[in-house]
């Protein structure tokens, strides 16, 4: 296991699904404002973390017995430099390659092996292992986050023919997903690190930061970080769209007083109950306990128990 290789300051495989839109952590944003931050030799964050140490770990080990199933040999797992495209501004660092037996692989879920977007591949030549580790429930198809994305750029850049996945759950089952290359993908992965170089080399030249619509409030408040009291005129678009958040938080806030007003009611039906029918739906009205806490700086609490103030409703099965 080497790990990270990739340089800092031009896109790479591992982060495409954030510049894509598909991360649930990563805007395109941050990723922009990364390599950004690389260019001026700034040090890059430390995003670690403790399910992050596990994988690079384990990942001689997953890796290991996905090539032992999938029948392979040669297998590479000290790929000590990065890789670049040699038409598309993208590098990528691997996990692992290994050199398929020209056997035709079907799906076969006792062994945890799944094809994906046909109904079988053949392993011809040399194909990358990419190795993940999850605490998520075993899943049949993956998420685009959890290297789809990553694995056809890596299948790119090699110019390989299959690469497969290899996914470790809560640590006691291992999946091994298995993909050719995907035209479409490889189209919007073309389209994408060509763009994301036109914003750096803008900024290079201007140095100033084009930036990505942003995804959510977060990343808004994430991205533009400054404060400048001057008003800014908007168009009557953005007084369209002020008058809707004003009237749907209205809404929001009638709704909220008349839920309050419904579960009272429920309450007062429920009384001491602590589960009840209502037709199709279980309702539900616990304590919520409290444990006795040690003194520090406020006086130690006994430990006492008190009624939720909100319900817990879920469609009966």
């Amino acid at each position: 296991m080497v790990g990270k290789v990739t340089p800092n300051d031009m896109l790479s495989a591992s982060r495409l699904p954030a510049v894509c839109g598909m991360s649930q952590y990563r805007s395109p944003n941050d990723e922009l404002l990364s390599s950004i931050a690389a260019v001026k030799g700034e040090p890059p964050e430390n995003i670690s973390n403790e399910s992050m140490d596990w994988g690079n770990r384990l990942e001689p080990t997953i890796l290991t017995e996905a090539a032992h199933r999938l029948g392979c040999h040669q297998l590479e797992i000290n790929h000590e430099k990065p890789y670049f495209h040699d038409k598309w501004p993208l590098s990528c660092s691997l996990d692992g390659t290994a050199t398929g037996s020209m056997e035709e692989i079907v799906s076969d879920p006792d062994k945890g092996i799944y094809v994906i977007g046909q109904s079988s591949i053949r392993l011809e030549g040399t194909g990358i292992l990419e190795a993940k580790l999850t605490a998520m429930p075993a899943e049949d198809v993956l998420p685009l986050y959890r290297g789809p994305i990553q694995l056809q750029a890596q299948m790119s850049i090699y110019k390989a023919q299959w690469g497969a996945i290899a996914v470790l759950y809560q640590g006691t089952e291992l999946r091994i997903f298995l993909f050719a290359p995907h035209k479409e993908t490889l189209d919007l992965i073309e389209k994408t690190s060509k763009d994301f170089q036109d914003r750096l080399d803008r900024w290079k030249e201007t140095g100033e930061i084009d930036y990505y619509p942003p995804q959510n409030p977060k990343d808004a408040a994430r991205t533009w970080i400054g404060s400048d009291d001057e008003p800014v005129v908007l168009d009557t678009y953005a007084e369209e769209l002020t008058k809707l958040l004003m009237e749907n938080k209205q809404k929001i806030s009638k709704m909220e007083e008349e839920n309050g007003k419904i579960q009272t009611e429920l309450m007062g039906m429920m009384k001491n109950r602590t589960h009840g029918i209502a037709g199709s739906y279980n309702i539900s009205w616990p304590m919520r306990n409290f444990k006795a806490q040690p003194s520090k700086i406020t006086p130690a609490k006994e430990a006492y128990s008190i009624r939720q103030s909100t319900l817990t409703i879920k469609a009966a099965k």
